[in-house]
């Protein structure tokens, strides 16, 4: 399993390294440093809530909710700092929303044997619903300098979210492959009922699953509220499906047992690539959602091939 994960990973690799230079090629504007400064912001911000839907790929569940917690601690922390809170209550505050989040989402969930698809989608309405409503539509502007800091600070020129961000990637890509208790994600991913049976606590391995993607989902919204030095209620609204799609080319299957966080990675690197292509070469942005549908069917049924070949 681990020489098939390290070939895909390689392969993915190649691929992006690929339209890098197809993209220099076709359009000079590629490799400049401004645009490469606004991607690693990008792919950053949605990379760090990637991480937690990737280990919950690999237990066998996905969370819609995500891009609706994201949009609702960003939304606490900008009322918060509106309110006159210190700038670590604020931080704190939006982070308590999306470990609520995730933990109610893992309960009722595991409590009740409810399908996560139905869970996680009535969350999504619930907090995107709250978010809306507090602010009545309307953006949140924040005029904080502790809290604008880290949204737009950059260490020797890389922006702060993107070292950040990498830092999560190496931890958890770590845990997931050496770390007993996250490897029980591939474990309950690959046969819950067998996994069980050995003596491992599942429904306590996947509330730490949706927890941990609350909790990354909320620091996610921090960071784009930070950037963007207001809190936008309709903001991240349908990043599932990205989050989904990336995962699932980096290596994930919707049945769970595979999938690495560096493949999510490269996978989510791979999809902003294609975005920043298609706006540079002047392709609409509308069919970037036919664009990424059009790669979850593919790569799914990619991976579904495969898998019937090899059970034969």
């Amino acid at each position: 399993m681990g020489k098939i994960i390290k070939q895909r990973e390689v392969t993915l690799f190649l691929v992006v390294v690929l339209m890098m230079i197809t993209l220099s090629v076709t359009s000079p504007i590629f490799f400049k440093v401004s645009n490469f400064l606004s991607l690693a912001r990008s792919f950053s911000i949605e990379g760090i809530v990637l991480i937690g839907m990737t280990v919950l790929l690999v237990s066998g569940y996905m969370d819609l909710s995500a891009g609706s917690v994201m949009a609702l601690s960003g939304v606490f922390a900008a009322l918060l700092i509106e309110a006159g809170m210190p700038f670590i209550i604020a931080v704190a505050g939006a982070v308590t929303v999306g470990l609520l989040c995730g933990f109610i989402n893992g309960w009722i969930i595991t409590k009740f044997k409810i399908h996560p698809f139905i869970i996680t989608f009535g969350m999504m309405s619930i907090a995107r619903g709250i978010a809306l409503s507090i602010t009545q539509g309307q953006p949140i502007r924040i005029f904080n300098e502790s809290f604008d800091f880290i949204g737009q600070a950059a260490v020797f020129g890389i922006p702060l979210v993107t070292i950040i961000f990498l830092l999560f990637v190496i931890f958890f890509d770590f845990c997931m492959r050496k770390i007993r208790f996250f490897r029980q994600f591939y474990f309950i991913g690959g046969n819950a009922l067998s996994a069980e049976l050995t003596g491992i606590n599942v429904d306590r391995v996947r509330i730490f699953g949706f927890v941990l993607t609350g909790f990354l989902a909320s620091v996610s919204g921090i960071f784009a509220t930070a950037r963007f030095q207001g809190a936008i209620p309709t903001a991240f609204n349908g990043i599932e499906l990205k989050l989904i799609v990336a995962a699932v080319v980096g290596g994930c299957t919707l049945d769970g047992g595979e999938g690495s966080v560096l493949g999510a990675v490269l996978g989510i690197i791979f999809l902003f690539l294609l975005s920043n292509g298609m706006t540079l070469l002047g392709v609409s942005m509308y069919w970037e959602n036919f664009v990424l549908g059009a790669f979850l069917v593919v790569v799914v049924f990619f991976n579904s091939s495969i898998g019937r070949h090899l059970t034969k």
